[in-house]
This record gives C-alpha cells, structure tokens and sequence, in this order.
C-alpha cells in the first residue's frame, strides 16, 4: 500500500513539473531581437541610430551625449519620412530643438524611467525642406514671439 501511495504522490509531483513549461516564469523568455537598424536619413556631424516602428522612424539619442548637434538629410529621392519620433532618456538633456522649415523646441522631462520619444512636428520636415538640424543640450534658448504693436491712435479733430 505504500508503495501506490509513493506512486502516486511521484506521479503527482512529475505532471506539475511538466506543467512548469507552460507557465510565464521570467527567465524563462528570451529578450524580443533589437529592431533592424535603417537608413532613411542621413547624418552630418555624427551617427544616430534609426528604426521603424509602424509607420514612425525613431531616432535612437539614448546613448547619445549630453549635448550635441547633427543636420539631417533624407537619403532617398522619396524625401522624408511621414513621421519622425527622437528616443531618449528622461533628464538626459534639457531640451531638444529640431530646425527645418520651421523650428520647434521640445522639452524632455526629467521624471519616469525607461525610454521617452518626443514627436517630431511635421511642420519641421515639410516636403520640400532641404535639410534638418537637431540641436539638443541642457538649455536652449526658447523661440522669440514679437508681440504685435497697437495700431496707431487716431488723431481726432474737433472743430
């Protein structure tokens, strides 16, 4: 009698280690493959990794330094891409400034972990535009907005 129960209890332990398999335990998985590096844009002034995801090209500036300044152009005849996102890391600089037909100034926060991608506007890279400037650092001076000057008072005339 014993001996069935021993058999039993072996049995037992043997089929819940084959269920091990099935369950997600960390270790287990490999790491998803980096994606595949492309070449959309080209660069003056340094390397910047690039890869799509969807329909976005992202910009890899993780491992970038902290201060730094590149001039993008598209590589190929098709011109630029619909979308283009930069990745970095949260504080590692101050802010991004991206120079084309127009120029904006985007703030990279300073709070989170993991990666951030900061969208670039489309107006920046519009078709036509020859070339891109990226500029990023710990402080960038903000755009300068003129105000509008008040129309000039009318002088009026009492007789």
């Amino acid at each position: 009698m014993k001996k069935w129960i021993s058999l039993v209890v072996v049995a037992a332990l043997l089929s819940g280690c084959g269920a091990l398999s099935r369950i997600g335990l960390p270790w287990g998985k490999a790491s998803p493959p980096p994606p595949p590096q492309v070449d959309e844009l080209s660069f003056e002034g340094g390397a910047i990794g690039q890869h799509w995801e969807g329909n976005v090209l992202v910009l890899d500036l993780t491992t970038a330094a902290a201060e730094g300044r590149v001039t993008a152009t598209p590589t190929y005849a098709r011109g630029w891409p619909m979308r283009i996102a930069v990745r970095t890391l949260p504080g590692r600089f101050g802010a991004l400034e991206v120079q084309g037909a127009q120029r904006s100034v985007l703030p990279v926060t300073t709070e989170g972990a993991g990666s951030i991608d900061l969208a670039i506007p489309p107006e920046v890279f519009a078709p036509g535009t020859p070339r891109m400037a990226l500029h990023w650092g710990a402080s960038i001076a903000p755009a300068v907005v003129f105000p509008e000057a008040p129309a000039p008072a009318q002088a009026s005339s009492t007789p």
